[in-house]
Parts: structure tokens; C-alpha cells; sequence
């Protein structure tokens, strides 16, 4: 996954998968979807004709890319890998390189062998068109270089402890396809064994608006995958889905929990992605230039009250304080938390302005409910709050205007990485959450270098206390995802619910 667009585009709006579902349209890939031979999953977003895996930005084209693609490895939540087209991944004493060791005998889809070639002209390629800089250390790219057919080393100029997650998002492609197309781009509409990758499935028919469909790859490198074929069936109506789910027609759905009636017969699969869900100020907004009035507007907030509503009850939600989830290893709750307190609200704000507009998205019900009860806190303490309800392309267009200042707040909520560092593009200056502080930009560069968990520690602990004491930043905490399953589907927990892609490895996934 590549964090700086993808991170943009999908995550900072928050939108929960099945609260986007708008409109369906069952297909040829619904007509052979209740087959045992096929798994089917309904999600949200239409990918449209071209997916470039380099850009893909939302989660039905991250889930096909993780289908169809893999990476050298990907970070569990304790720092260790799981490895794909990695064997091992090593450091040196120094941590300036890494020397990565490929599977023996590794084959892409249409045969052709799987090297160091591969790999090395995918993360120069990428190098080129990285506009987060993900694979940079300072202003300088790391070096990727081949030793032999299975080995590559990769060089720092120096240390950046988050270097391995980083390199962990970047999906290997097959140099044999690409450099002789000259592009990236990759036309669904035509297949005709265009689509070539290393993933546990093969991209075979896309219907836009209904369904892509896959096959199982019999060159995975984890063994073939135990059900032939996999099917994303575009859904577009919450009501649809879950009597697609009841009738047999789809095999799993992502619901909220207000969703789950009549559902008992159905496994409920619930896990975390580290969700941050959230109140922005907006920075540069007329109404936002006094950092007191801002605390008064989040002493006037309940956050479990906020969490509450949108997700029926606790059993759903954690509250957090901090712009780390509160699962993280480097959380901290050393900071300025703004429990409510109305009278001191009042206080704070009561020579500021008395109207303001909050932006969210009127296709995310969790959102919807929030802005209400947002709306019904603040005018407690005598602050009228316009609800401003935009599609996903107005939110797009406004939320990430760093200049814009139509709205004085926004609802958002994001998914980002495991090491801290990941965060910087949300928090650095000019990045997603428009903040502007040269102190918390020091810090994000101090982290990033720091080799010693301890000193790193001491870095984010102070991170964290600058976003809060800046208070343009009201974090609520985290939801589960509830991933709502055939009883039949097996494989779930070998297969791994992890964020975004929803399953780690989908070849683990059967029916009884």
C-alpha cells in the first residue's frame, strides 16, 4: 500500500466499508457465487477500468491488488514478518542495510521466474513516483541493489527505524509485463492475461459497477489457495447486501453493529484495524485563530458519548486520546485529554464566534450520527453548529484543501501504519490534518533516526503532547470492524483479519 495517496484518499475521510454501499448490481458473478467453489465479498468501491497498483486509493482496488500481488513481507504487530516473496530480511549492526533473501523457485502467474530483477526494478520504478517518499531518508532514496537471482541489498544513507514497514508496502510487479508495456496502467476491461502477479489469485473478468473476478493462482508462493474463485461483488445499498448475505448470494459483508439484527445465524467476525476516528479544526479558518476558543470546543465534548452513538455501545469502541490508536506500542495517554467540562467551556469560548460549519460524509452513518450529537453538545455551551453533509468527492476536494476555509471543522478518521513515523503524513506541516509546527516536524525527523525503542519513546511521548496541547486535533478512539460471514467459510483465522484488505492471506479461506 502506498501511504501518502492511499492514506489521503481512503483513510483520512474514515469511511467504514459498509457504510458506503449505495447501489448493486448482482452480475454474471453473482449468478455463481452461492457455489462452494467460490467466495464471494461484497464491497464498495468501483475500481473503474485502469488499476495501476502503484496508485490504487481505496479499498476494493488494495484488496484486489493484495489479492493478485504481493510484497516481500508484511509486519505483524509485534515487529516480526510474515514473509511472501521474502525468505528473510536481515539488518546489519549498523542498520544502514538490509539484505533480503528471496523464495527458492518463485514463479509469477503466467510461469515466468520471480528474481532479484523483479524486484529491483519494481522499487526503482516505484522510487520514481513515490510522492510521499516512503522509501527516502531525508531527501535521498535508499539504494536497491542485486546481488545474485535470489539476494538484494538495500542501503540507507541512514538510519530510519521505520524503514522496514516502508518497504513492506511496496508490492512486487513483474518487470517481464511492465517494462515492455512502458506503463503502469492496466485496463480491467480487457484481461487477456494482462493482469500477471504473484498473489494467492489471478485477476480474470471485471463488469463495472457489478463484480471483479479472480481465479486461484496455482504459482503462489504459499501453496494454491483452497477455494478456486474469488469474486468482489460491487454492492451499492446496505440493504441489499445483507439480504444478498441472508440469501446465500455473498459470503461476507462488513456491517455496523446497529446492522446486526437478524444476523444470528451468521459468524461475526469483529477485530480492530487501529481506526482513529476524529474531530479536525480547521487551521487556517477565521473562527480557529484562538488556541483557547479551540480547547473550549473540546472541553464541551463526551468522546465515549460521541463513540456511543455511532456504534451503539461500547462493546464496539474504545475511546483514545492520543493521534495514535490506543493498540500501538508507542500510545500514551501523557497528554492534554479534554475531558468534558462544560463550565470551562463556556468560558473559553464565550467571546468567540457562535456559528460554525462541520463537514462530514453524509454516505457514512457513523459520521451522520456523530456530527448530531456534536452538534447537540456544542450548543450546550452556546455554539450553534451547521451540519454540512458532502458526498465523498466534495469531502475529497475540501478536506485536503489545506487553503480552504468553506468549513470550521471535519469529521475524519484514519488507518495508518505501525510505527509511529507513518503518522508524519498526517502531522508533519502542510500534510493531511493541516498542521503547521516546526516542533512536531523536529520530532517526526528525531523519531525516524532514533535506532533505541527507549529514546524513540521519549520522542513520540512529546509528539503526541504537542498535537494535543495545539488542540486542532480531538480524537474519539477506535471502532471494531464486524466482518459478517457465511457460517460455512473456514480458514478465517489462519487467513488473518488485518486492516484495509481485510484478510492477510485469502488463500487460507474454505468452505466446510
Amino acid at each position: 500500500m502506498k501511504l501518502g495517496k492511499k492514506i489521503a484518499s481512503i483513510l483520512l475521510c474514515g469511511a467504514m466499508v459498509a457504510t458506503m454501499l449505495t447501489g448493486c448490481g448482482k452480475g454474471d458473478g453473482g449468478s455463481d457465487s452461492a457455489a462452494k467453489d467460490t467466495f464471494t465479498y461484497a464491497v464498495s468501491d468501483d475500481p473503474g477500468n485502469t488499476l495501476n497498483f502503484f496508485t490504487a486509493d481505496d479499498r476494493t482496488s488494495l484488496t484486489l491488488a493484495k489479492m493478485t500481488n504481493e510484497p516481500l513481507f508484511t509486519l505483524k504487530a509485534d515487529g516480526s514478518y510474515n514473509y511472501y516473496v521474502a525468505d528473510s530480511f536481515e539488518a546489519s549492526a549498523d542498520g544502514l542495510t538490509y539484505t533480503c533473501k528471496l523464495k527458492d523457485g518463485l514463479k509469477w502467474s503466467d510461469d515466468q521466474p520471480l528474481t532479484a530483477d523483479d524486484v529491483v526494478y519494481t522499487f526503482e520504478e516505484y522510487m520514481k513516483q513515490d510522492p510521499a517518499g516512503i522509501l527516502k531518508v531525508g531527501d535521498q532514496n535508499i539504494e536497491v541493489k542485486k546481488v545474485d537471482d535470489t539476494t538484494i541489498e538495500l542501503k540507507l544513507p541512514s538510519v530510519a527505524a521505520s524503514m522496514p514497514e516502508n518497504i513492506s508496502n511496496v508490492y512486487i510487479l513483474p518487470k517481464h509485463v511492465f517494462a515492455e508495456k512502458g506503463s503502469f496502467d492496466i485496463d480491467l476491461t480487457q484481461g487477456e492475461g494482462a493482469v500477471v502477479g504473484c498473489g494467492p489469485y489471478i485477476f480474470e473478468e471485471y463488469k463495472s459497477g457489478e463484480y471483479i473476478k479472480c481465479k486461484k493462482n496455482p504459482n503462489y508462493m504459499n501453496g494454491e489457495a483452497k477455494i478456486e474463485n474469488a469474486i468482489l461483488q460491487i454492492i451499492t445499498n446496505p440493504e441489499t447486501a445483507k439480504a444478498a448475505l441472508q440469501n446465500g448470494e455473498i459470503d461476507g459483508w462488513v456491517m455496523l453493529p446497529n446492522e446486526l439484527e437478524g444476523m444470528d445465524d451468521f459468524k461475526v467476525n469483529a477485530y480492530s484495524e487501529g481506526r482513529v476516528a476524529f474531530l479536525k479544526l480547521n487551521r487556517v479558518a477565521d473562527s480557529m485563530q484562538d488556541a483557547n476558543y479551540r480547547k473550549g470546543i473540546f472541553y464541551a465534548l463526551n468522546r465515549e458519548e460521541i463513540l456511543k452513538s455511532s456504534y451503539t455501545s461500547m462493546e464496539y469502541a474504545e475511546a483514545s486520546v492520543s493521534f495514535l490508536p490506543k493498540n500501538n506500542s508507542f500510545y500514551s495517554e501523557d497528554v492534554e485529554q479534554y475531558n468534558q467540562d462544560l463550565a470551562k467551556a463556556k468560558e473559553l469560548v464565550k467571546n468567540g464566534p457562535k456559528s460554525l460549519k462541520l463537514c462530514y460524509r453524509v454516505d457514512d452513518a457513523a459520521q451522520t450520527t456523530q456530527a448530531q450529537v456534536i452538534q447537540a453538545e456544542l450548543k450546550e455551551i452556546g455554539i450553534d453548529v451547521e451540519l454540512c453533509g458532502v458526498d465523498l468527492a466534495a469531502y475529497m476536494k475540501t478536506a485536503y484543501d489545506n487553503a480552504d476555509k468553506a468549513y470550521d471543522m471535519y469529521l475524519g478518521g484514519y488507518v495508518m501504519t505501525l510505527d509511529p513515523d507513518g503518522f508524519s503524513v498526517a502531522f508533519a506541516s502542510g500534510q493531511m490534518v493541516n498542521y503547521a509546527s516546526e516542533e512536531l516536524d523536529q520530532l517526526f525527523v528525531d523519531g525516524r533516526a532514533e535506532a533505541d525503542p527507549a529514546k524513540r519513546k521519549e520522542i513520540y511521548n512529546k509528539a503526541q503532547q504537542v498535537v494535543a496541547d495545539e488542540a486542532l486535533f480531538y480524537p474519539f478512539g477506535t471502532n471494531l470492524r464486524l466482518l459478517v460471514t457465511n457460517p460455512a467459510l473456514e480458514g478465517i483465522e489462519d487467513a488473518g483479519l488485518v486492516p484495509i484488505f481485510t484478510f492477510e492471506d485469502m488463500s487460507k479461506l474454505y468452505f466446510k
